[in-house]
């Protein structure tokens, strides 16, 4: 298995949308789970994951992948990528269905 190379950059961006709702120490942390989801999801991995949906309140319990042959085999389109509007888009595993939340209401991966 190879290791999971995670990039400064993206850290810092989503570091600054977590900010808007938690102290400093809470974003970095966040932003690097956030990190160490997408890449686990991109090399293949089907991950357990937690996040609020849009109204704030109702927690989602996610199983999802961004495993390449199961996005392409699913795109659709030729929009702007979420990530544009603030948002991470996963293939969700139990519906077969495109789902998104806001970064800022990411919570934590479960497994």
């Amino acid at each position: 298995m190879k290791p999971i190379v995670i990039s400064e950059n993206n850290i810092i961006k989503d570091a600054v949308r977590f900010n808007q709702k938690s102290d400093m120490a809470t974003s970095i942390t966040k932003s690097q789970e956030l990190e160490v989801l997408r890449k686990r999801m991109m090399r293949g991995e089907v991950v357990r994951f937690c996040y609020l949906k849009a109204d704030g309140v109702t927690l989602r319990v996610a199983v999802g992948t961004l495993q390449e042959d199961s996005v392409e085999a699913n795109i659709n389109g030729r929009g702007l990528p979420k990530r544009l509007y603030g948002q991470f888009a996963y293939l969700d595993t139990q519906r077969l269905a495109w789902r998104s939340f806001k970064i800022q209401n990411f919570i934590g991966i479960i497994d």
